[in-house]
């Protein structure tokens, strides 16, 4: 039975907090580690808190991120429907009521963990437009797909695929639908800029757009950590049968089949 009076809930809510605290430190999500998603080199990630204490807000904003990440990659594996609080629970060993602290329900953790995706692709939106005067439509859009193919390759970029919109309730599901309109919008404005400048051949950009995002949206399922080609690797050749197609135009070398199914240190080497 859950606490009723004041003092009970206030008691309630510390044991709580305190028990996932230790659950995660014991499972090496310290509050010390740099959960935040970054685009910097292995070596820089976890400068930003330094040697800092962190204040209780930003132990909540960690320890909160460490139960999102954990769920992503249950959804991405078992699926929306198959992962119960529960099973959540028992894979970051606290009890089921220490969540309720961080999180409402499933489908809120499932809308944070969208919002997370979201935040990570902003970057390619922002920077595309921010590019200085010169710069390609074709431009913009290479480097948003960059960004887009390094983020459905992460946990939180893959479940913005496998789970989607779909299972929110239908409140959530139009607060989110914005934020996806907003990329669509994006891509096709990028799309159509590089119309404009000749960088991009006459077509549809909405069809473009549907084309670009369809082969994008296919990474989380065949994607391999341990695979042939990294993100970078797998973006820039998707690129190129974007720009390229596949009639007259000889892909570089280091894309042909042979090369694809080399070791990703040697395609790195090149």
């Amino acid at each position: 039975m859950l606490p009723t009076s004041k003092y009970s809930c206030q008691l309630f809510g510390i044991i709580c907090y305190y028990s996932l605290n230790n659950a995660l430190n014991y499972k090496g999500l310290t509050t010390g580690q740099n959960t935040e998603y970054t685009l910097e080199k292995k070596s820089d990630r976890g400068q930003r808190w330094g040697f800092e204490v962190q204040d209780s807000g930003e132990q909540f904003a960690l320890k909160r991120l460490a139960i999102l990440r954990a769920a992503a990659r249950m959804f991405n594996q078992r699926g929306y429907y198959g992962t119960s609080l529960d099973q959540l629970a028992r894979e970051l060993k606290v009890t089921k009521p220490s969540l309720y602290y961080y999180v409402k329900s499933k489908d809120d953790i499932l809308v944070q963990i969208l919002n997370v995706g979201m935040q990570q692709i902003d970057p390619a939106i922002t920077k595309a437009k921010a590019s200085r005067e010169g710069k390609t439509g074709l431009d913009k859009l290479r480097l948003f797909v960059r960004y887009y193919v390094l983020t459905m390759t992460e946990e939180f970029g893959k479940c913005m695929v496998i789970s989607g919109l779909a299972p929110l309730q239908q409140e959530s599901r139009n607060k989110m639908l914005p934020a996806y309109r907003r990329i669509d919008r994006a891509v096709r404005g990028m799309i159509g800029e590089g119309i404009r400048d000749g960088s991009i051949a006459p077509c549809d950009p909405k069809m473009a757009a549907f084309t670009l995002f369809g082969a994008m949206h296919l990474i989380p399922y065949w994607y391999r950590a341990d695979g042939p080609l990294g993100p970078e690797e797998i973006a820039e050749a998707q690129l190129a049968l974007f720009e390229n197609g596949l009639k007259g135009v000889r892909a570089p070398d280091h894309w042909t089949v042979a090369a694809a199914t080399r070791p990703r240190g040697k395609i790195a080497d090149r």
